[in-house]
């Protein structure tokens, strides 16, 4: 097995140097990775006048956007976590020009170091590498990014992370009206993946992008790049921004056709009406957070929770359950244990009469030979009196143990009993969750509450368990540090594509131990 192994990892590591040398050989001569802080000058000259042919040659093309012009950039990290981790090289491709550049400013050497043992000699970065100086690249691209009417696509969901770091890096990036993860939501809610990787193999051929699509996370996998040398993460970098500017315009000018009721391009205004603000309006909400009135929430509790303790009381009394409804229940939701119990209660029976019969024959024959005296016969009887003073219950459903000795309001089992067997209602279950039946989910049972009259008992302790459950006593476990309550929002962050927000969760990468105290 180790020697197995070893092969399959040799074997791995020659297939990824052969992919490196093919990607740093085959670098197209528009990709620019620039490595000397003299190089910025010419290119915030190339991205000016990028600006100026598209406000000459393209006007109004996004005036629906709000903006004057379009790229598509992308910050490299240390990381994911959006609070803590930091830039570590830009990249932006120029659409008209024809030209994707790479800024690398953040990159560490971490040869040696415990845990980097998958760094090799072609795809280290090296102290002695050349890179830019963060702050004179910061310098040199924030008065780009932080003009509004200049418009910026960030793709497969990284606006909100690209704004956040650039916050972290001094500045704010206005002008972020497109996030290719957003429109593709927008477009079409039944993707069987999002990433950029099978978007791109699925749509790439309709916008010029053909052949094996292969990513920095196929080669290194997911972790940051900052460890890697500038040549080999740029090359990747740029082409991510080539294949986001492709998607891009292949989703506004899909969105400008598609049809409706109302005529075309009704996609593309919603999208411009709503979907392009909330990068911005969403890093917004993050990072200002919202005042938590901890001493209204706890008088809400002590409101609610007598209600809560009367609605459930209610829901007993309304219903009638007492222990003769436990106990029907109980044969219902555990009809399989009572069967199995069934069973092996048929064979202990036929065992007890078994054994019951050995000894009665052992003692009639000792009987018969008159051997009575024999301990062996007092014995036999002694075991026949014990045996018959086990009595043992019929094996039928009456008999049976009962499993359930009480009605829980929170068991799923019991309220799918109540709702489906003893009220009856009719099993809509197939309507919200595809081949699932006697679904006792929280959407399903609140389609139920609005339908069912027969319910209201069990939707009013619903309502005031997700008030509290959900809000009164889950906000203030929720503060932050700030005493304000802080969440991740999302456009299509939910499997149905419906706006979503989440509490912080850290960070899923870690961040290299270099970056730990820079500010």
């Amino acid at each position: 097995m180790a020697a197995g192994a070893r092969i399959l990892r040799e074997k791995s590591e020659n297939e990824r140097g052969a992919r490196i040398a093919e990607v740093l050989a085959s670098k197209p001569p528009n990709y620019f990775i620039l490595t000397r802080d003299s190089e910025l000058p010419a290119f915030v000259e190339r991205l000016r006048t990028e600006c100026q042919r598209q406000m000459a040659e393209w006007r109004d093309r996004f005036r629906i956007l709000g903006v004057d012009t379009m790229t598509a950039g992308d910050f490299e990290g240390t990381g994911v976590d959006t609070y803590i981790d930091l830039s570590i090289g830009f990249s932006v491709w120029l659409p008209l020009l024809d030209e994707g550049y790479y800024l690398p400013y953040g990159h560490v050497d971490m040869r040696g170091v415990p845990g980097f043992e998958f760094l090799t000699d072609d795809s280290a970065f090296k102290a002695s590498d050349s890179q830019l100086t963060r702050s004179v690249v910061i310098a040199a691209i924030s008065p780009y990014l932080s003009r509004s009417n200049h418009g910026k696509t960030f793709h497969m969901g990284s606006a909100r992370y690209d704004l956040h770091v650039a916050i972290k890096d001094g500045y704010e990036v206005r002008g972020c009206v497109w996030d290719t993860l957003d429109a593709m939501n927008l477009m079409n809610e039944h993707e069987a993946a999002y990433g950029l990787k099978p978007l791109i193999a699925k749509y790439g051929p309709l916008f010029g992008v053909n052949g094996p699509i292969y990513t920095f996370e196929d080669m290194f996998g997911n972790r940051s790049p900052a460890p890697f040398n500038v040549e080999l993460v740029g090359i990747y970098a740029i082409k991510d921004v080539l294949y986001g500017w492709r998607m891009f315009e292949w989703q506004y000018a899909q969105m400008a056709l598609a049809a409706s009721a109302d005529g075309r391009g009704k996609l593309l205004e919603c999208y411009a009406l709503i979907d392009s603000k909330l990068p911005e309006t969403d890093v917004f909400m993050a990072r200002c957070g919202f005042e938590i009135d901890t001493e209204g929430l706890a008088r809400l509790a002590a409101d609610f929770k007598p209600k809560l303790e009367a609605a459930r009381a209610a829901v007993f009394e309304s219903y009638g359950i007492d222990a003769d409804f436990v106990r029907k229940m109980d044969r219902v939701i555990n009809a399989k244990k009572i069967a199995d119990w069934i069973v092996a209660q048929t064979k202990r029976i036929a065992k007890h009469a078994e054994t019951q019969a050995k000894w009665r024959a052992q003692a009639a024959e000792d009987e018969a030979a008159g051997k009575t005296h024999l301990k062996r016969y007092k014995d036999a009887v002694e075991r026949i009196r014990a045996l018959e003073a086990e009595a043992l219950s019929p094996a039928d459903e009456e008999h049976a143990p009962l499993y359930t000795d009480e009605f829980s309001i929170t068991n799923g089992n019991h309220l799918a009993y109540l709702i489906y067997d003893y009220l009856g209602v009719r099993d809509r279950t197939g309507q919200f969750k595809r081949g699932k039946v006697r679904s006792t989910a929280a959407d399903v049972l609140d389609a139920y509450y609005e339908e069912e009259e027969a319910l209201k008992p069990l939707a009013t302790v619903a309502a005031y368990e997700k008030l509290l459950n959900t809000y009164v006593e889950k906000i203030p476990a929720a503060v932050e540090g700030d005493g304000r309550l802080h969440s991740d929002w999302k456009a299509g962050g939910t499997s149905t594509g419906r706006y979503s927000s989440s509490g912080y969760r850290g960070r899923p990468v870690d961040i290299l131990s270099e970056f730990e105290t820079e500010e």
